[in-house]
């Protein structure tokens, strides 16, 4: 008996949003959030994944997370109003994300595990209307149901230049969830967690 897709639904000033793991059926749907250029698009997520060293290929970005996607626990979730692809969050096990140890700003704070919430993309048409505040309730329930005890984030605390700046989301939308700030090692970019 094949299992059930794991789903999430809420609401969003469009309308209702469900929310699905990201498989490989699914992979042209983020490609449709990401859009045809810019910064998402040359990024394709894999900006936190980078090894030390870098990747050492001449591969796209693109290219490198299919393969992510296809292989293992789904690496976050896209969101849906109406059967359209609206978002984008990437959530898992913070020792996926090799970038954020050798950040001065996000390096480790203990020797806790936690899952990392560390990217949101919403498509263009549809910013502004809710959809990264569902995309984060939607990311704290799967990695609760995926077993995380710890959830941790880096979200934006103050004025940015543009919508590029706001990938990693802003602390009012985790404080809205309970996420503690733990530490701040400039002015603007916190390390907060949630325990579940």
């Amino acid at each position: 008996m094949p299992r059930k897709t794991w789903s999430h639904s809420g609401e969003t000033d469009l309308g209702p949003m469900t929310c699905l793991p990201l498989t490989p059926d699914r992979f042209h749907d983020m490609e449709v959030v990401f859009g045809d250029r810019g910064v998402a698009r040359n990024c394709f997520c894999m900006h936190w994944r980078r090894p030390d060293g870098g990747f050492g290929d001449e591969r796209d970005n693109r290219d490198r997370f299919a393969d992510v996607a296809a292989e293992g626990r789904p690496p976050g979730l896209i969101g849906y109003v109406e059967e359209n692809p609206v978002g984008w969050v990437q959530v898992g096990p913070r020792h996926e994300f090799p970038t954020l140890d050798r950040s001065r700003l996000l390096k480790r704070v203990d020797q806790i595990e936690p899952w990392s919430i560390n990217c949101f993309v919403v498509r263009t048409g549809y910013r502004k209307r809710g959809v990264g505040a569902g995309l984060l309730t939607a990311a704290i329930a799967f990695a609760k149901h995926e077993g995380a005890d710890v959830i941790e984030a880096y979200p934006v605390d103050g004025p940015r230049s543009s919508a590029v700046d706001y990938f990693t989301g802003t602390l009012s939308m985790f404080d809205e969830h309970g996420f503690v700030e733990l530490i701040r090692r400039n002015d603007s970019r916190p390390i907060v967690r949630l325990t579940v």
